[in-house]
């Protein structure tokens, strides 16, 4: 544990560290491609932590500590640790699928080492077997991939902050990888083919080629295109980069200028080898050395930050299983998965569902960025002093508590273990949340909602409601990190001369009814309700409140919030102006969004059942920029969970 004076450099620099990278989000968002990322300092850990689920980056402030690495350098950690990430996320399976993908150079190695165990009568031993020898060849391969990817990411980085490549700031880099084994002595004793993968970044590093043991000529020599090779291999990488290409690009270029020469120095290995017998020595040796079976201590990497090959593929497989996540619930209903026919829903429903879901596809995603950082902020860790510690500052109850232990050591003359101190900790602080969330959006379908007005409503309702369905899959999954349950359902009401409830609050493993529900929202609204009477609508939603939900409601338990969009004044502004100040007696949140034009004489009702009287405004004009609807929408639905995660 940390004395009082490290917890307090801890405290501040968490501190300073988090500010500056609020100031650098921005360029942290060009350069991910990822607004919603959120990056969080952990003096817990000692390497870089990616949880693609949650959307954070823990970042290893005790070894940024421990290496008294000023905010350029923090910054090119993370930029490193980060560069392929805009690619991780467009094409998560195809690295996952790279073994497929390199199948067939697989195949070929493994038949070219079983074709010399064949000639040299071992075709039957078992420390032979093509499964073992498969395995062995795609290991090597995908770390050979693994290792380009690296020199992709340096070069990526050099490319998108200039900056890094100054002198000064290059120079650090260099220091950082010559302590991380990175240099051109590291090398020398690797086997060829690895001690070719990994000469790109000690060149781009040091700007002079390494000697490779073994091989008799420069293997940087060549041309190629009339190119030295790697100034060609450099700038066809840079290249890529520099276009937005990934994967895609760069696997079919390693395969035709850069491969060829790795399986040649690999086969060129493989013909030296001297194979044992199994049963009088288990493996194979290559001149005396260790089995090339095994990765080679010499190719280790010393403890760095970034993230080894191993939790890279583990950071991608929770990539696609949190895409999968998102999308699956509502794509099964929309392409027509699930059959929803039972529940009111037709396939013409899904598709106008599906129009409108995708028209708002950014600012849904826009939001998922903002749950992921409201329930990263929700928890939080603070320093909380304790009593009764073995080291700290003299704290007089626990030396009180503690006296006759403190005397029977003063006879000993041996004082270690007595817990007569205080001491700040880090202990996690979790805000105390609502159990139910519960969010009413009352929708104006009378007669004078035109075309405009309900695509606008169409929009809002859809990312409104999908957005909220995003928001329960995150309280779902940090459950454990919240420490409590928390949900959030949504109904949905129509009113014109009557009213009636379209959509319910459904028990999420109701998924087809909730999804159904969703649909039918959007695609009911139609403008065929007659007059606008909302005063019976929200009086009917008061009514349902119970006597033990308002009581709840009143102690913070529950929350329920109301949002009306109408696009005219009330039919019976003093009913409605009655039942708005009933809803906001029981602590219910209630808001209104006017759209499109309106008369003098609206407006004033408009007010009048809305903003006067209250301490806070409740009514919003929008006005004839209808457009702006599901933007105002989801602003005023992400102010109100904002202060409910943060109070």
């Amino acid at each position: 544990m940390f004395d009082f004076d490290e917890q307090t450099l801890i405290e501040e620099s968490k501190k300073h560290l988090e500010e500056f990278l609020q100031k650098e989000q921005r360029s942290l968002a060009t350069f991910t491609g990822d607004s919603s990322l959120m990056y969080i300092p952990d003096p817990k850990l000692e390497r870089f932590l990616l949880d693609p689920f949650k959307g954070v980056l823990y970042l290893p402030l005790q070894s940024f500590l421990d290496g008294n690495l000023d905010d350029n350098e923090i910054m090119w950690h993370i930029y490193y640790e980060l560069a392929l990430y805009p690619d991780w996320k467009k094409q998560t399976e195809k690295y996952l699928n790279r073994k497929k993908d390199w199948q067939k150079e697989i195949d070929s190695i493994t038949s070219y080492i079983l074709a010399i165990i064949k000639k040299e009568g071992m075709g039957k031993d078992p420390a032979y077997q093509p499964k073992i020898l498969s395995n062995y060849v795609k290991k090597e391969i995908l770390s050979f991939l693994h290792l380009l990817d690296n020199f992709t990411s340096f070069l990526r980085v050099l490319q998108m902050c200039p900056m890094y490549r100054d002198e000064e700031n290059f120079e650090k880099i260099v220091s950082y990888m010559k302590q991380t084994g990175k240099t051109t002595e590291s090398i020398l004793k690797m086997p060829r083919h690895r001690a070719f993968a990994n000469s790109f970044l000690i060149i781009e590093l040091y700007k002079m080629e390494p000697k490779i043991e073994g091989c008799a000529q420069n293997l940087f020599d060549r041309k190629i295109f009339n190119q030295p090779f790697f100034e060609f291999i450099h700038y066809q990488l840079v290249k890529q980069i520099n276009n937005d290409q990934g994967i895609i690009e760069r696997d079919p270029f390693i395969r035709s200028f850069i491969f060829q020469t790795f399986e040649k120095l690999w086969k060129e290995e493989i013909d030296e080898m001297i194979f044992y017998k199994s049963k009088a020595q288990k493996k194979e040796k290559i001149k005396g050395s260790k089995s090339p079976f095994e990765q080679s201590k010499a190719d280790e990497i010393a403890d760095s930050l970034e993230s080894t090959q191993e939790e890279v593929e583990k950071i991608l497989e929770e990539m696609l299983v949190e895409q999968d996540q998102i999308s699956v619930s509502v794509q099964n209903a929309i392409q027509g998965k699930v059959n929803l026919e039972p529940y009111g829903i037709s396939q013409e429903d899904q598709q106008l569902f599906q129009f409108y879901s995708n028209k708002m596809k950014s600012e849904r995603e826009q939001m998922r960025g903002f749950w992921k950082k409201l329930i990263g902020d929700a928890k939080k860790e603070i320093s909380v002093k304790k009593n009764d510690q073995i080291k700290g500052k003299i704290d007089v109850h626990s030396f009180v508590k503690s006296y006759t232990d403190f005397v029977e050591a003063e006879k000993k003359g041996n004082y270690k273990n007595l817990l007569i101190f205080n001491r700040y900790l880090l202990e996690p602080q979790t805000d105390i949340l609502p159990e139910r969330i519960e969010i009413s959006f009352v929708i104006d379908n009378s007669g004078s909602m035109n075309a405009s007005k309900i695509e606008a409503a169409r929009k809002a309702l859809a990312v409104t409601l999908l957005s909220i369905d995003d928001f329960n899959q995150y309280l779902k999954s940090n459950a454990e990190q919240l420490n409590q349950k928390v949900e959030v359902l949504s109904e949905t009401w129509f009113f014109g001369s009557k009213y009636y409830n379209v959509k319910e609050f459904n028990d999420k493993s109701v998924k087809e009814k909730e999804k159904s529900d969703i649909i039918r929202s959007i695609v009911k609204l139609d403008a065929t309700d007659g007059a606008t009477d909302d005063a019976s609508c929200l009086r009917e939603i008061s009514d349902r409140i119970t006597p033990i939900q308002e009581m709840e409601l009143k102690k913070g338990k529950q929350i329920k919030l109301v949002f009306e969009i109408t696009d005219g004044a009330s039919s019976f502004p003093g009913s409605a102006k009655e039942a708005v100040e009933e809803l906001l007696s029981k602590n219910v949140q209630v808001y209104a969004f006017q759209m499109g034009k309106s008369s003098e004489a609206n407006e004033k009702i408009f007010n009048f059942l809305w903003n006067e009287g209250y301490k806070q405004p409740h009514g919003v004009m929008i006005g004839e920029q209808v457009e702006k609807l599901p933007k105002e929408l989801l602003k005023a639905v992400g102010k109100n969970m904002k202060s409910i995660f943060n109070n």
